[in-house]
């Protein structure tokens, strides 16, 4: 599959890492970014022995303040949810897991 275009996830890995996990056959690595930066929290998602990922699920704040739940794989990247409020991670991994469930659960079926 293709990877994300956004290369960001690379330093966000070194340096913000908060736990290491597998889900459906993925290796994911949940990052936590600056305080400031467009990204809160991510979920990246990497096929087996992949070095980069093909899938993340992202909490994000926008330019205006929002607080968004976006969806990227490979070049695309769309918001899914627009939020009312900051999320704590473990808010914030609860929906991305049951949103990424429902997509990788397409890929196995293909």
């Amino acid at each position: 599959m293709e990877e994300i275009k956004d290369l960001s996830w690379m330093s966000q890995v070194a340096l913000g890492t908060l736990e290491r996990f597998e889900v459906a056959g993925y290796s994911v690595v949940a990052v936590s970014g600056s305080k400031g930066a467009t990204y809160q929290y991510r979920l990246l998602f990497f096929e087996p022995g992949a070095k980069a990922p093909f899938y993340a699920i992202n909490l994000e704040h926008t330019i205006l303040g929002d607080v968004i739940l976006t969806e990227q794989l490979g070049s695309q990247h769309h918001t899914l949810e627009h939020l009312a409020q900051p999320q704590h991670y473990e808010s914030f991994r609860i929906k991305a897991l049951e949103r990424a469930l429902s997509y990788l659960s397409t890929l196995k079926k293909s």
